[in-house]
């Protein structure tokens, strides 16, 4: 009899691997199609009501976007902190922006910046601390306002909301300007152009012959039965799914699953759950990169 148990309870633990291994075995490789499908910009959401802090905060972003400021005894660009950005995800290096306070304790004397930090190159966790172009940036401007910097990390889509009401002083999360936001908060001039693109399965070949928009939208419309993702709250998202004040259509073709992050997005892609993701391009590259490994 325990002979006969010992069989079962092998067999059983064979087949576990087997399905383990063909669970494995089901992911694929991922690629980008890399058109764009959108025009946005970045900026820094503010307070309505501060526009003292918008004005200082708009003297960095200048300099930043123009000749640079001077950090220690360096002179920083948007250009050299985006750049040493995709350099770290290359290598694998993060770059945090060292030892830093999640809670308030003299609002008076802090810079407190509401983010999302699931968003590289932009801002990311490094163990405790963040890193990412716009947590260089929240540095540098606490810096500048001789402040100390507060980051406080939340879902994507409460940032403007906790700059609306005043539990944040700026919000810093790659958010792209439009005017359904503008209706809670203000902007600093913008920091960073961006686009959408989409990705697919490796083996994916429906827009193997795309050479412009207007041929990837054409291959969108013509989908049939197909399930896609994007980070809910965020530009991917509305351009699926329709979004008038971003000017987008959407497609009533497909099904789009909201999701946390691009990252779980392009991780569902990989397993087959859904057949295609939208996405800014940087974080959609980044997530790729991390999947393909």
């Amino acid at each position: 009899m325990k002979k006969i148990l010992t069989a079962v309870a092998t067999a059983a633990l064979c087949t576990a691997c087997a399905i383990s291994m063909a669970a494995c075995s089901s992911s694929t490789n991922v690629k980008i199609i890399e058109i764009s499908l959108s025009n946005e910009q970045y900026g820094v959401a503010i307070a309505k009501d501060n526009d003292s802090l918008k004005t200082q905060v708009n003297e960095v972003i200048t300099a930043l976007t123009g000749d640079g400021v001077t950090v220690g005894d360096k002179t920083v660009t948007f250009s050299t902190l985006y750049d040493a950005e995709k350099e770290a995800e290359t290598s694998n290096t993060p770059i945090s922006i060292g030892t830093v306070k999640k809670t308030s304790t003299n609002r008076d004397n802090e810079l407190v910046v509401a983010t999302n930090a699931e968003f590289a190159p932009f801002e990311y966790m490094v163990g405790d601390s963040f890193g990412g172009v716009d947590m260089q940036i929240a540095k540098i401007l606490a810096d500048q306002l001789g402040k100390e910097l507060v980051v406080s990390h939340m879902a994507f889509e409460a940032v403007t909301t906790a700059v609306a009401q005043g539990t944040a002083d700026i919000g810093l999360a790659a958010l792209t300007i439009s005017d359904e936001r503008k209706e809670t908060v203000d902007f600093s001039l913008p920091y960073y152009d961006t686009t959408q693109y989409i990705a697919v399965s490796v083996d994916n070949t429906d827009f193997d012959e795309c050479k412009t928009e207007e041929d990837v939208v054409n291959v969108l419309k013509g989908l049939k039965n197909v399930k896609a993702g994007a980070a809910k709250a965020q530009t991917g998202y509305y351009y699926l799914n329709g979004n008038p004040d971003f000017e987008f259509d959407g497609f009533e073709n497909i099904t789009v699953t909201p999701y946390n992050t691009v990252a779980l997005a392009v991780k569902d892609l990989s397993n087959g759950t859904i057949q295609l993701v939208c996405g800014d391009k940087d974080a959609l590259n980044a997530a790729v990169k991390a999947i393909n490994k």
